[in-house]
């Protein structure tokens, strides 16, 4: 079972973060031998429950996370937080939320970048953005080990 950990990093006070330290990351993948094994992609929406008639949302609808993999594409995960409950669904259950009209997506982020093989190891190095914007918002890192075949 891989360990995944995340890492909240921020720049030094003043600098900016830019692709540039993405190029450096996998630069330095690449420098201990990592592999580059392809391309990957992520995508992260938040939903919010939508009111209707204005009255205020169920207090059993909360907000939730939808997650779509890109090694997984006919799937879709939802994560409702407050129940700790992981929903696996076709990814065209998408279609049928947005006809329903009962939530509605919130924040979407884009998670994509470079997958490496780097012995036992599989590493991604990506960037974050918005789906309506180029602005980079965060840069991330994974490992799992014992993933090679």
């Amino acid at each position: 079972m891989p360990v995944k950990w995340l890492l909240h990093w921020q720049p030094n006070p003043g600098a900016t973060l830019s692709s540039q330290i993405l190029t450096e990351a996998c630069a330095c993948v690449e420098s201990v031998g990592g592999a580059r094994a392809g391309r990957w992609k992520t995508t992260l929406t938040f939903y919010r429950p939508m009111a209707r008639d204005g009255a205020s949302a169920p207090e059993s609808s909360r907000d939730f996370l939808g997650v779509q993999l890109h090694d997984h594409p006919g799937k879709y995960y939802s994560i409702l937080r407050a129940h700790r409950i992981l929903l696996e669904s076709d990814s065209s259950i998408q279609a049928v939320m947005e006809k329903l009209q009962s939530y509605k997506a919130r924040v979407v982020l884009n998670f994509e970048g470079f997958q490496y093989q780097l012995g036992d190891f599989q590493i991604r190095v990506g960037k974050c953005v918005p789906s309506q914007s180029e602005n980079l918002r965060g840069i991330m890192m994974e490992s799992n080990v014992g993933l090679t075949t």
